[in-house]
Formats: structure tokens, C-alpha cells, sequence
């Protein structure tokens, strides 16, 4: 994969991807500070099966690429010297991010049973979901602070921006693991998106 189709990937995705949980039709606040409880925010996704089925469905696909995109990153890396931290990386993030497909996956089911007057049932699967979730980002944000400490010491991008992929893995990491059916895990992902869409734009002014 050329460095300029890279970097598209990197600006293009993330947006794909937020902008799909963003429309979901999801309550602004997370289960864990909504009114009410999980008992509550279950309730108030029955009114959106399908909806919340669909955008589910594209953030996993958009993700997907993203996380593609974050591989082949790596892949750069280690063309400049691989280390154990760049190999490591790149199994984190492919784990990770398993348990975040897993997190969509139990969203729109919570949504389907609750739309049935499953409310118990789908209280179950809100708890999977932020398990599954919070684990999983857990692990993907560590693969996303060592891909960016890889980059730093290998001058793959900007020192700016491969620190800041260093951050934003320890905000997810500890955020993740403290506070992920919470708002403030929001600030994890608009840093996320903001770091990636910002060295994808390095990529495609530098790139070939």
C-alpha cells in the first residue's frame, strides 16, 4: 500500500466511524451516567432497532479499515527497523479490537431484545457490551501507544504526532479500564480520531 492511499485511510475512517456511533440513535449519555441506570438506557434504545443495527454495522466496517490501515502503518515501521514493541503492537491492536466488534455486536442486540420488552435480557447485553468494550479498547489503546512509541524512535511520522498516538493509548488505557461507561471516555475517542486524522493528512502530503 503506497504512504498517500494510507494516509486517505487514515484521515477518511476515523470520521466514517465516529460519525456512525455518533448517528446511532444512542442516548447522549452513556449507560453508565444515564438516568435511571442500564435498566433506563435499555429502554430507550428499543425505539431505535434498526437504526442502531445499521450504524452499528458501518462504524464495525469503517473500524475495520481503520484498524487495516494501522497494521499497514506498522508494517512501515518495521521496514525502518523492527522492534519487539512494533511486533507487539500490531498483535494488540488486531485482539483489541476484537473485543470492540464484540461491543457492537451487543448494542444491537441490547436494542433488539429491548424493542421486544427484553428489558432484562438486553440490560445483559449493555454490560457485555461495556465489558467487552472497555477490555477490548483497553488493549487496542496500548497497541496504539506502542505502535506510536515505535514511530517516535523510528522517525516514521512527525515526533509530534507519534506522541501524540503516545497519549492518546495511555487516556484509552487507563480510561478504558476507569471510566468506560462514562462521558469522559469521550475524551479517548476524539483524540483518537484527531491524532489519526491529523498523520493521515502528514502521510498524504509527504507520501507517494
Amino acid at each position: 500500500m503506497s504512504t498517500k492511499t494510507l494516509g486517505w485511510l487514515l484521515t477518511v475512517f476515523p470520521i466514517l466511524g465516529l460519525l456512525s456511533w455518533a448517528t446511532a440513535g444512542l442516548p447522549t449519555s452513556p449507560a453508565g451516567e444515564f438516568e435511571g441506570g442500564y435498566a433506563a438506557f435499555a429502554a430507550e434504545i428499543g425505539g431505535n432497532p434498526d437504526r442502531i443495527h445499521v450504524n452499528m454495522g458501518l462504524a464495525a466496517i469503517a473500524y475495520s479499515v481503520l484498524v487495516a490501515a494501522f497494521i499497514s502503518l506498522r508494517g512501515k515501521v518495521a521496514e525502518n527497523g523492527n522492534s519487539v514493541f512494533t511486533a507487539l503492537a500490531g498483535v494488540l491492536i488486531v485482539i483489541g479490537y476484537a473485543g470492540t466488534i464484540a461491543e457492537n455486536g451487543a448494542y444491537s442486540a441490547a436494542a433488539s431484545l429491548s424493542s421486544e420488552g427484553l428489558v432484562p435480557e438486553a440490560v445483559s447485553m449493555l454490560t457485555l457490551a461495556t465489558t467487552a468494550g472497555g477490555f477490548g479498547t483497553a488493549i487496542l489503546a496500548l497497541g496504539i501507544g506502542l505502535l506510536g512509541y515505535s514511530m517516535f524512535k523510528s522517525k516514521t511520522i512527525h515526533v509530534i504526532s507519534s506522541s501524540a498516538f503516545m497519549l492518546v493509548g495511555i487516556i484509552g488505557l487507563f480510561g478504558s479500564i476507569l471510566f468506560y461507561d462514562q462521558g469522559l471516555i469521550a475524551a479517548y475517542y476524539f483524540s483518537l480520531t484527531i491524532t489519526t486524522v491529523a498523520t493521515g493528512i502528514e502521510l498524504i502530503r509527504t507520501g507517494k
